[in-house]
């Protein structure tokens, strides 16, 4: 039975100086590692997420073996855990297995420092295919050599090098290599781990040869999976992904100045990060910029504005005390403006900007719905939530009620609340907005729904069914699973959650800004799941780890949902994208949203801007990168957008909310290249004039370059918002899964993929789009799903038709999904 493990450290000891062997208990990463793979570990919940090359593993104990040296921040925390205790997060196996073959000719197994550990499952799975092995182990001094006796094992042939001389060669691995070929052994193939000036003299030493040569590269990693692009590597002239794409890549071919550059970026914080590490060992006093309570400082804020702001009404207007209104009346009330924090405070912080209305801004703004007789804006919201009753509710003041009302169709209504587009969707097709400004639909969900959250008490109950007996695997815990996740356990399906990364929330955790989505609201509706009965599995890659055959087979699920997103970075495949200071807003939103990069050093993962940050797009991710860079006090950001603000994909709230922030909008222009400095920073972008020509397929005025228009601009970071493809990594562990030639997994008009029992939903299919568009997607997939393994049994259960979520309570009184306007039975 699959349960999220505990990372126990059953093995440590000292190997040499400064680094230690280790048996760690991770049973995913055990029975699914290959030779030269490697994972990412977390050794404490404030950690760095950094990779470790495996060494090898025991798939029935359920351990892993790896080494460690201890050299700076992370790997001293790593270092600091003793036997019994436990690491945070262990995520692997992670990148593609090492290509082996029978070889013509002796194959070269070099492992230097604690690499020799990562290279030894490569010498046996050579050896194994009958080819003869010889393996090499260097170091500084004797004292320094690691995994001798592990290679040993696995090679027909082991010598060691010694730059000191104390033991084998004197000298550097290439030496060892030399004599070799002095003696006239038939190398064929070279295998090469440890730090990459030994690599790089490898591949230079046999290049010439015509001896074939990997090394395995680890470069900088975020979160290890290929979405951030953080890792990627000049491989042939082409950017490839280290995580993904490698680890291994032919050392002949790689780029070994950019591979040194982009490991220095981070030199200094890391030495920063491990200073304010030490200072915290010696019982120094902390920085401690932005030690309040964020929580805390929010409420005063929310306590402070809501205590100016009242309801807005016509002049002379009086609310019926009977609460009866007229629609000439309803339509007389203006919207209500909801309260947000100043432009000019909140750039300095990461608190919400919207603070939510007041109880009787909501009460007021609820009555402006006129409970049209057709309610088009049921039509208009992709999840169906019954959003006249809600309103109704709430302008009776019964804000417990509405949220019921919400939940029944829509299980994370204080999420869509504050990212879902309302005003493309229900909103647009709002009676009222036809004449003047539509009810502010969203704003209500988010306040009903934080008013829930504060009375949690005497909230809305989920009385949960009678388990059914169907086991539900979810994969990925970003909006479209978290609302398989919800519709299936209220059904009384036992469901199960897998999350790549360390904590659960996928896109909503890394990739929206707190100032738009705190993280504590996402948080919190993953514990109002977990307290219906989903389990919820972190550290867990799917395609890797854990294939999709192995979960039927193995742990006997009935189903499984694929929610994996979309967040495969798109390049701008422009020179120069490669220096230092350019990112992906993966990379960019990730270090800062999910790594805390913008309370470093407490935090210990970095990121750098500069003075002048330009962000490339026109999607709510470009206007997420341009405020936050705002927030890390950059003086002056820009967005480079290629058509003009009325083509632009984001969201209205957002771009304006931006302007006020002080962004400045560059329209109809395009990057062309980047140009940096002398230690390889990114300085200059040089940007091309746009005009728009005949429209594309997306409906909008294709973008044609003006010849002979560009110009330059100072840009010290440079972030690219252009969207997301498909992380291919399922795809591509799982042949029998169809995607299309961009990467999305095909469906039918039930949501199952090409594999009987196979569901997906969201980004996965669509491309990337909107959480409630992929809560949309999800909710429809969890309609089908319900009914596993067939209609019959689904009746015998006791299953109501498709839709039927089951009842809910509130203060007592028994309300039931199907019925509209807000009518209570018994209780």
């Amino acid at each position: 039975m699959l349960s999220q493990s505990s990372f126990r450290i059953q093995v440590k000891r000292e190997v040499a100086p400064d680094t230690w062997y280790y048996e760690v208990e991770a049973p995913l990463v055990a029975r699914a590692r290959k030779a030269g793979q490697f994972m990412i570990i977390t050794p404490t919940p404030r950690s760095e997420r950094i990779p470790i090359s495996l060494a090898g593993g025991d798939p029935v104990r359920g351990t892993i073996h790896f080494a460690v040296q201890r050299v700076g921040r992370t790997t001293h925390e790593l270092c600091a855990l003793e036997e019994g205790e436990c690491f945070f997060s262990i995520l692997g196996p992670l990148g593609e297995p090492t290509h082996v073959q029978k070889y013509d000719g002796t194959v070269l197994c070099v492992g230097g420092g604690y690499g020799a550990g990562a290279v030894v499952p490569i010498a046996g799975a050579c050896r194994e295919l009958g080819n003869k092995v010889i393996g090499i182990v260097g170091a500084r001094d004797a004292i320094r050599l690691i995994f001798v006796d592990e290679m040993r094992a696995a090679a027909n042939e082991t010598l060691l090098a010694t730059e000191n001389g104390s033991i084998g060669f004197h000298g550097r691995v290439t030496g060892v290599i030399e004599e070799l070929l002095a003696k006239g052994e038939k190398i064929a193939h070279v295998y090469a781990i440890g730090p990459v000036p030994m690599m790089r003299a490898i591949a230079e030493q046999t290049r010439p040869l015509g001896i074939g040569c990997s090394v395995s590269l680890n470069a900088i990693m975020v979160d290890g999976t290929g979405m951030c692009g953080g890792c990627r590597v000049s491989v042939g002239g082409k950017s490839r992904f280290a995580c993904f794409d490698g680890p291994d890549f032919d050392g002949h071919a790689v780029d070994f100045d950019m591979l040194v550059n982009r490991q220095r970026m981070y030199l200094d914080q890391e030495k920063k990060s491990y200073e304010y590490l030490k200072t915290q060992d010696n019982g120094g006093a902390a920085d401690v910029s932005g030690d309040d309570d964020p929580a805390c400082k929010m409420e005063q804020l929310v306590r402070e504005y809501h205590a100016r702001f009242r309801p807005l009404l016509p002049e002379g207007f009086e609310m019926p005390g009977n609460g009866n209104i007229t629609p000439k009346q309803r339509m007389a009330i203006p919207r209500q403006k909801m309260p947000e924090q100043d432009p000019a405070a909140r750039t300095h912080n990461f608190l919400e900007v919207a603070l939510g209305l007041t109880p009787e801004q909501a009460i007021v703004e609820a009555k402006r719905c006129l409970q049209c007789r057709k309610p088009l804006c049921l039509d208009g919201c992709p999840v169906n939530i019954d959003i006249p009753q809600f309103l109704e509710l709430t302008a009776k003041g019964d804000f417990l009620g509405a949220a019921a009302a919400i939940k029944a169709s829509n299980c994370l209504p204080a999420i869509t609340g504050r990212v879902c587009p309302q005003e493309k969707q229900c909103e647009a097709v709002c009676v009222l907005g036809k004449k003047g400004d539509a009810v502010s639909i969203g704003r209500l969900e988010r306040f009903v729904a934080d008013y829930e959250r504060a009375h949690a008490a005497e909230a809305t109950r989920i009385e949960r069914p009678a388990p059914t007996g169907r086991k539900v695997a979810v994969v990925g815990s970003g909006p479209a699973g978290l609302t398989v996740a919800g519709e299936l356990a209220r059904r009384g399906h036992d469901v199960t959650i897998f999350e790549a990364l360390h904590k659960p929330g996928g896109v909503l955790i890394y990739g929206i800004p707190e100032f738009r989505l705190p993280n504590s609201i996402v948080e919190q509706e993953i514990e109002n799941l977990k307290a219906m009965g989903v389990k919820v599995i972190c550290g867990a890659l799917v395609g890797r780890s854990l294939t999709l055959s192995e979960m039927f087979k193995d742990e006997k699920f009935d189903a499984i949902f694929l929610g994996t997103g979309a967040g495969l970075p798109k390049m701008m495949r422009i020179p120069g994208e490669d220096l230092k200071g350019s990112y992906t807003a993966n990379e960019y939103l990730t270090r800062i949203n999910l790594m805390r990069a913008d309370q470093f050093p407490t935090a210990p993962t970095p990121v750098l801007v500069g003075r002048h940050v330009v962000v490339i797009g026109g999607g709510n991710t470009a206007m997420d990168c341009v405020r936050t860079s705002r927030r890390m006090g950059c003086e002056h950001v820009t967005l480079l957008y290629r058509r003009t603000e009325l083509e632009m994909p984001a969201r209205r709230e957002e771009v304006i909310h931006a302007q006020e922030e002080g962004v400045h909008f560059e329209f109809l222009a395009a990057p062309v290249a980047l140009y940096g400095d002398e230690q390889g920073w990114v300085k200059e972008m040089e940007c091309i004039r746009m005009e728009l020509g005949e429209p594309d397929e997306s409906g909008r005025r294709r973008p044609v370059e003006v010849k002979g228009s560009n110009y330059r601009i100072p840009a010290e970071t440079v972030v690219s918002a252009l969207g997301f493809g498909v992380n291919p990594l399922l795809a591509s562990t799982t042949p029998e899964l169809k995607v299309d030639k961009w990467g999305i997994i095909q469906v039918d008009d039930s949501r199952q993929t090409s594999m009987p029992r196979v569901y997906a939903g969201g980004d996965a299919i669509t491309g990337g789009a909107t959480v409630i568009l992929a809560m949309g997607q999800g909710k429809r997939a969890a309609e089908v799903m319900a009914r596993i393994p067939d209609e019959p049994a689904a009746r015998a259960t006791g299953l109501g038709p498709i839709g039927d979520a089951g009842s809910f309570y509130n203060n007592g009184r028994v309300w039931q999904p199907g019925a509209r306007r807000g009518h209570f039975f018994g209780g």
